[in-house]
Parts: structure tokens; C-alpha cells; sequence
């Protein structure tokens, strides 16, 4: 069992010693009362407390856990469709006759393509960004490609 920090415990004994309060096995049927029996009915209930604060932050605890898990996983699968979408453009570049894998720079972030380098013309930058925007998965294609002059 995990240790429950000092003033998360402090917080809530006020809360526990109501709750004790208003327990019906913690009312007195008489009007002088044992003070050796309240000690040990706080004691309990400050035990009780801890042990239902610690079960509590336990939960918590799996359940941030497993949250981070699945937010990391989902980056994952996400980093994983962007590398296929920019592998997936430069291969369709790759096979165009009048553009150069070499001289044009494809990257991708959560979908977006963006196209970087040099064409021969505005035919070849137009067909570069045809051919990343038929991909699947492309939100979108940013066109940095500029035309060489001769």
C-alpha cells in the first residue's frame, strides 16, 4: 500500500471526524462520555480515512496510468501514419519522370504534408503537390517548392 502524503491526510481528517460524528454507531446514548471510547472511535475513524484515501489514490494512480498508456500508443499509431503517408508521397514522386526524390523534401505531422525544395517548373511543383494530395491520409499539403531559374 502507498504512503498518502502528510497534508492530503490532514485535509481530510476534518472530514472524517463529521462523518464519525454523524455515524450512528458514534452517537452516545448518555450525556457524560468515555473519553477512552472517543479516542478509539477517532482512531478509527482516522484509520478508516487513510485506508479509503490510499484505495482512492490507488485508483487514481492505475487510472492516470492507463490514461498515459493510451495517449502514447495514439501518438504512436500517429507518428507511424505519418511516416507511411511521407513514404507513401516520396514514392509517388519517385516514379514521376520530371521530379526529383532528391531535390524535393517531404515531411508530414498529424496529417500535413508539407513540400520543400526546388522543380524544373510550375508544371513539375503543381504535380508534386497532385501527387501528395491523392494520398491517403493527407488533411492537407503545405507547398513550399520553388521553381530554379535557368
Amino acid at each position: 500500500m502507498k504512503t498518502m502524503p502528510r497534508n492530503a491526510v490532514l485535509a481530510a481528517l476534518p472530514l472524517a471526524l463529521a462523518l464519525a460524528a454523524c455515524h450512528p454507531d458514534n452517537a452516545t446514548t448518555t450525556t457524560t462520555s468515555d473519553s477512552s471510547t472517543v479516542g478509539q472511535k477517532l482512531d478509527n475513524a482516522v484509520a478508516t480515512t487513510k485506508d479509503d484515501l490510499s484505495r482512492a489514490g490507488d485508483k487514481i494512480n492505475e487510472k492516470t496510468d492507463n490514461a498515459v498508456v493510451a495517449m502514447k500508443d495514439a501518438a504512436n499509431d500517429a507518428h507511424l501514419d505519418d511516416a507511411a503517408i511521407t513514404a507513401s508521397v516520396k514514392t509517388d514522386i519517385l516514379k514521376d519522370p520530371d521530379l526529383s526524390v532528391l531535390k524535393i523534401d517531404v515531411d508530414t505531422k498529424d496529417g500535413v504534408v508539407t513540400l520543400n525544395g526546388l522543380t524544373d517548373n510550375e508544371a513539375a511543383k503543381s504535380r508534386a503537390e497532385r501527387l501528395a494530395s491523392g494520398v491517403k491520409g493527407v488533411k492537407e499539403v503545405r507547398n513550399f517548392l520553388t521553381v530554379k531559374r535557368a
